[in-house]
């Protein structure tokens, strides 16, 4: 729900909430999705069948099975030649010079990043983590105590400053931010080297087909060439080579804004992007403004701008100007590089990687719309970068406006790491309930069906900086994009570090909207609760709640398999509309003969919701395209179990996806119900007879269980359910099955078993108790059980009590010692 003109007094400004009867819509997905191998679309269906999660792929061929799909695309002839590109050759003669960008299969960023960056990553979880707990001493929802309405939250008094540790965090965030920074520059310098044999031999043929190579990507493997018409399909053929398509042009997508959204929440606070870094990829920075007076720029195009954009985008992030504050302008250092046309952008972001400095990036360029292509090769580039650098970018969605038919969105926002963002005009005021999509605003989903944009922000009449010293209003998705990027560090200063979980945060705080279908903002509305809008994206950011939110999110990983060990639990509250997120990362690197010329598949997490006291399903976000999920709860407050859990199997390459989960307040991990059986009967019993067997069933989880039963096996059940039926156990409680069993006719050692299992949660927990019973002749002397007591019986427990079996413990004390002795010279003595 939109909140109205805000103060600063409070840690969550004060103001009113619009009304609770707002509609609350669905998080359903009325479109088809699809996924593209090979230039074809096949629409994806999930279904789980005799309990194997599956997922079916419909296309010209009919209905496909993951590997059906697989083996179909292996065995096609590759397209490596772009549509696009198709239709230029097509149209020119052969001599005329044509650019292009060459995309190698090989693609090795990614795990060269991943072996450079665990290591370090580690220890920055360690000190994010105590960054975190110093910024949960100022904030009051952060206390464990109650969980609150939104309503109430936004009520709270602010937390008493603490300099100390405001001083203290800084120290931790310097040191993560050099931690990073080595291993990114390190990590820059391995890819490099590893692509360097490759991109030369594939420079030599080029000149060789008379043309050469005008940009060398260092961080992925790719370049960009110019070469005769005549000679692409030659290159093409090459198979080293995954894709050419053409260097298509970037364009800059130019068309009061801090309050609107929130930032002087984290202002007072102390949190303003301190020790954090930035980068702008664009037209340069006219880095002599006197709002960027004490910046530390680092350029490799000079220090002036080649336009003007690039020094407004700077302005948003980074001005000190006490009227027009940029959202983090507390940040430290400030990367600049030249953004262009496809490869003129990739090696841009190859510079900025290799400085090893930004936390996020901004990217308010548009390199074609993406209104009939769902995954072009710039889009997999931003995404091998973010996930190879950890680094987040904040993307423009374009200009293209409500449009007709197909999406208006620009690539590369299809992106699935990145933020998009749409253009919120915010009226020029403070107020929220007013504020609508800027009508020029692109449009999603993706060609696929993918939910883009991922969120909107001001966007319209936004002062910045100029090229003059002054200060301009700008118009555009390209102003919007920064205020993300910017808040991406607000959060890494409260130390919420991982981009994962800030992208999560951010989203989940949002107020939902909906254009209702139609390219008029007149009929636009909020909407509680969760709700994606093909031009709103999740919402508009909300960066009073994201502060106070900011440290409700864990950051898990998840195996695939086994099926029965593929998920995490969380436990916790809800009120009626609050949402829970979940974000993972698409993966880039080339996956062997799986898709001879695609990178690994995106992994397929879920995100269910569970009513704790009875096992209700209550909300289910599961796309089987998209990697962001997210449900909020339609009726009562719930206390509830979050689920989040690998559908199917992951990628070859990867064995397990580590993702990030945003909730609300006073959220905690939980393993399950887990359960140890203790079975009580008496050790000894006399072949043929019946006696009473109970089992004390013991909840030693930390979650109740539900829907239980105890199944006793060894020996037949004379009287008594079996399984008996337990329902549901709350943790720490123990209740007990009781049987009536019949003993074997044959005298003996017998193992016999209780075996506990609870479906919760979607999942099947289990116990297993064990115990061993001696069985007797008719005499309970007769220990060998041959049907006399003599002197053999003697010898024969004589031997299981001097090598201290259970079958001694007469007494059933749990210890075989003398008074088991003298108890079966009792037995030895007493006539049958």
């Amino acid at each position: 729900m939109p909140r109205t003109a805000r103060t600063t007094l409070l840690v969550l400004s004060a103001g009113t909430i619009l009304s609770a009867a707002a509609p609350t819509l669905a998080a359903t997905d009325p479109w088809p999705q699809y996924e593209v191998h090979n230039g074809v679309f096949y629409r994806v269906e999930k279904r789980t069948e005799y309990g194997a999660e599956v997922k079916l792929f419909h296309g010209p061929s009919g209905t496909l099975t993951r590997e059906q799909l697989r083996g179909q695309v292996a065995a096609q002839a590759p397209r490596v030649l772009s549509d696009g590109l198709a239709k230029r050759l097509a149209a020119v003669g052969k001599g005329a010079p044509l650019e292009v960008v060459v995309v190698m299969r090989a693609q090795p960023a990614e795990p060269i990043s991943r072996q450079v960056l665990a290591p370090v990553q580690a220890r920055v979880r360690e000190l994010s983590a105590r960054m975190r707990a110093i910024s949960a001493r100022t904030n009051p929802l952060a206390d464990g105590g109650v969980s609150l309405p939104p309503i109430a939250e936004a009520m709270l008094a602010a937390g008493e400053p603490d300099p100390a540790g405001a001083a203290e965090r800084d120290a931790l965030a310097r040191r993560i931010d050099d931690l990073m920074r080595d291993a990114r520059q390190d990590a820059a310098r391995r890819i490099a080297a590893a692509l360097g044999p490759e991109q030369d031999a594939l420079a030599a043929r080029v000149t060789a087909l008379g043309g050469r190579v005008t940009h060398r990507v260092s961080v992925s493997n790719v370049l960009g060439v110019v070469l005769p018409a005549g000679r692409v399909a030659e290159l093409a053929a090459d198979p080293r080579i995954a894709h050419v398509g053409l260097n298509n042009p970037g364009v800059p997508e130019l068309d009061t804004s801090a309050a609107s959204i929130g930032a002087p929440t984290f202002w007072s606070n102390g949190v303003i992007g301190t020790t954090w870094d930035a980068a702008v990829l664009d037209t340069g920075c006219f880095q002599a403004h006197p709002a960027f007076a004490g910046k530390t720029f680092i350029s490799n195009i000079g220090v002036t701008d080649t336009g003007t954009h690039g020094t407004a985008m700077t302005g948003i992030f980074a001005s000190t100007n006490a009227t027009n504050r940029g959202i983090a302008h507390g940040c430290d250092k400030i990367v600049i590089s030249l953004a262009g046309t496809d490869a003129t952008s990739m090696t841009g972001m190859a510079f900025i990687a290799s400085t090893g400095e930004p936390e996020a990036c901004n990217y308010s360029f548009g390199n074609g719309t993406a209104s009939t292509n769902d995954y072009a090769p710039i889009d997999q580039f931003f995404d091998g970068v973010i996930s190879s650098f950890d680094y987040i970018v904040s993307k423009s969605t374009g200009n293209g406006g409500f449009g007709s038919g197909n999406p208006t969105i620009t690539h590369p926002a299809p992106a699935f790491n990145l933020m998009a963002v749409a253009n919120i005009d915010n009226t020029g005021d403070t107020n929220r309930a007013n504020d609508r999509i800027n009508t020029s605003s692109s449009r999603g989903p993706t060609a696929a069906g993918r939910k883009k944009p991922d969120i909107g922000a001001p966007g319209t009449s936004i002062m910045t900086t100029n090229t003059s010293g002054g200060f301009t209003a700008v118009t555009g998705t390209s102003p919007a994009a920064p205020h993300i990027g910017s808040a991406i560090l607000l959060l890494a200063h409260l130390g919420t570090t991982d981009i994962k979980a800030a992208k999560a945060v951010l989203i989940n705080h949002t107020d939902a909207m909906d254009d209702r279908g139609t390219s008029s903002t007149a009929d636009d509305i909020f909407v509680d609760g969760s709700f994606w809008n093909r031009r709103y994206g999740w919402g508009y950011v909300d960066l009073t709640r994201a502060y106070a939110h900011g440290l409700d999110v864990f950051v898990d990983s998840i195996p695939d398999r086994p099926e029965n060990a593929d998920f995490r639990l969380y436990a916790g509250r809800l009120f009626q509309h609050e949402k829970v997120t979940l974000v993972w990362q698409r993966h880039v690197a080339y996956n062997g003969s799986t898709y001879p010329t695609q990178v690994e598949s995106l992994s397929d997490l879920d995100l269910r919701c569970y009513r704790r006291s009875d096992n209700t399903l209550l909300a289910n976000a599961g796309s089987p395209i998209d990697n962001v999920e997210q449900f909020s709860l339609t009726a009562a407050d719930e206390t509830v179990v979050v689920k989040v859990e690998a559908f199917g199997t992951f990628d070859p390459d990867i064995t397990s996806e580590e993702f990030a989960l945003a909730t609300q307040e006073n959220f905690v991990a939980a393993t399950g119900p887990a359960f140890t059986p203790t079975i009580n009967a008496p050790v000894s019993v006399v072949a043929g007879s019946t006696f009473a067997l109970s089992a004390s069933v013991l909840n030693s989880g930390d979650l109740p269980a539900h829907a239980v039963t105890a199944q006793f096996a060894g020996m037949p059940v004379a009287v008594g359910a079996n399984p008996a039926p337990l329902g549901t156990i709350a943790q720490g409680a123990g209740p007990i099955a009781n049987w009536t069993v019949q003993a074997p006719a044959t005298p003996g050692s017998y193992d016999v078993t209780v075996t506990v299992a609870s479906s919760s949660y979607g999942e099947t927990f289990t116990g297993l108790g064990q115990l061993t019973i001696n069985v007797t002749g008719a005499c309970r002397g007769d220990w060998n059980g041959d049907g006399v007591v003599d002197f053999n019986d003697f010898l024969a427990y004589l031997n299981d009590y001097n090598a201290g079996l259970p079958i001694a413990d007469i007494n059933g004390d749990g210890v075989v010692d003398f008074n088991d002795f003298l108890e079966f010279l009792n037995l030895y003595n007493t006539p049958c």
